[in-house]
């Protein structure tokens, strides 16, 4: 079936819808692989496309690389969301990517008036990158640029198809509908309210540090939490159907999308290096296939995973 076919076929969905929130849990999207793996069937109903979870604690929360992450209590937005792509399956790593750009979107207005632009970083983080480098503190291998959110994909296994000879699309083939649809579960977190004593790590901020929410609370956490939560739901509505249209190609037709994703990638143009699975690699990041693209004096490698730092602030 033909991506056209395939989303004239498609319901509009609302943004984030049904949306579920407990007040606390181990990890969200622990808790939908769970559901979603434990009864498909019965998942298809309860936890459609673009349906999500929130927790206002999670003690057991995951990063990348099945890192632990806590937050303290009001800290932090904590959402997993439900996707049913209509993508062919070779094309869903462009996901973390165009979730990220989703999330640098909802949030790039509250930043506007501050000294801080507000990006992307491979693979999966959004980032805020100081308009005046000296004015903040360098930390090794971030410079000034500091973490406020971060977007873990997770693809759930589906279960064979009974009316397919091999039981399974092929990598290239688009799904018939949302129910044939791989299951892709996306994890968010947004730092809102912490202060810099709170966070983790170094190169690590929030909306607070960034001056988006007052030290005395004005505006009130809960009121931007909610408001950048609304704003997360429209901007993965609107990156997602631009993807779906374009069949999973960020480049396709006049690549647009492809344009918009690269341009607020920081990670582009800067001299990095990237511990990968197996071993460190360095060089220039030059683009991304969805792999990152390094050019150094052997040529140009692709690499599809790993931690990235800075060795030099380009420019």
């Amino acid at each position: 079936m033909s991506c056209d076919d395939a989303l004239s076929h498609a319901v509009p969905a609302p943004a984030l819808a049904p949306l579920v929130t407990v007040t606390r849990t181990g990890s969200t999207n622990s808790d939908l692989v769970d559901a979603l793996t434990r009864d498909p069937a019965a998942a298809t109903r309860q936890w459609p496309h673009l349906s999500a979870l929130r927790a206002l604690r999670q003690t057991a929360g995951r990063g990348r690389s099945g890192r632990a992450w806590v937050t303290p209590d009001d800290g932090a937005l904590l959402v997993s969301v439900v996707l049913r792509p209509l993508v062919p399956s070779e094309r869903l790593a462009w996901l973390p990517l165009l979730a990220g750009l989703a999330v640098r979107d909802a949030l790039a207005p509250l930043a506007e008036g501050l000294p801080w632009r507000l990006g992307t970083k491979w693979p999966n983080d959004v980032v805020a990158v100081p308009e005046d480098p000296a004015a903040v503190a360098a930390v090794p291998g971030w410079a000034g640029t500091r973490k406020i959110a971060g977007v873990l994909s997770e693809l759930v296994t589906a279960e064979p198809f009974e009316n397919r000879a091999d039981g399974r699309l092929a990598p290239d083939e688009v799904p018939a509908g949302r129910d044939e649809a791989p299951m892709v579960i996306l994890g968010i977190g947004v730092n809102v309210g912490q202060e810099a004593d709170d966070l983790p790590v170094a190169w690590a901020g929030s909306l607070r540090t960034l001056g988006v929410v007052d030290a005395d609370g004005d505006p009130a956490h809960s009121a931007v939490t909610e408001a950048v939560l609304t704003a997360i739901g429209h901007q993965l509505v609107r990156r997602l159907g631009q993807w779906e249209e374009a069949c999973g190609d960020v480049d396709a037709g006049d690549g647009i999308l492809g344009r918009q994703l690269r341009a607020v990638l920081t990670t582009l143009g800067q001299q990095v290096s990237v511990q990968a699975p197996d071993g460190e690699l360095g060089g220039l990041a030059v683009d991304v296939t969805p792999a990152l693209v390094l050019r150094n004096q052997e040529g140009d490698t692709e690499v599809r995973a790993g931690d990235v730092t800075l060795v030099r602030v380009a420019g």
